[in-house]
């Protein structure tokens, strides 16, 4: 018979085997969610000025995109996930009126008109110096 020392150190293994791994992913997410909240511009941001007000330095470039015969400023922000295939992306009309934005424009379509800004569709990129 296995002595009960025995059980609760190979329990103890297991639990450290499985906890681990699965505390560090949770706080990965929690990471990622709270960077992708920060970079989800507030209700007062409706035109470009006022945009550029709430980044600030955080703006790294600026290009434009065009969908149905309508072309779109695109400002680029820091990248908003930890892992970020591109960085995040705010949509302006001709106007300047604030349209739509996305936390990572690599991986993710904007959040309500769901443009697709990844493999090149965001043209003349300018991008800030560092």
């Amino acid at each position: 018979m296995v002595p009960p020392r025995s059980i609760r150190r190979t329990l103890f293994r297991i639990g450290v085997v499985v906890l681990v791994p699965v505390g560090i992913l949770g706080g990965c997410l929690a990471f990622d969610a709270r960077t992708i909240s920060r970079a989800k511009p507030p209700a007062s941001v409706r035109t470009i000025e006022a945009f550029l007000a709430w980044k600030k330095e955080d703006v790294t470039g600026q290009g434009t995109f065009e969908t149905g015969g309508v072309t779109y400023t695109v400002v680029l922000g820091r990248p908003a996930r930890s892992l970020a295939s591109g960085p995040s992306a705010y949509l302006f009309d001709t106007n300047g009126q604030f349209v739509d934005w996305t936390a990572d424009m690599g991986d993710f379509y904007t959040v309500v008109h769901r443009f697709n800004l990844t493999g090149g569709h965001v043209k003349n990129i300018k991008r800030n110096a560092p």
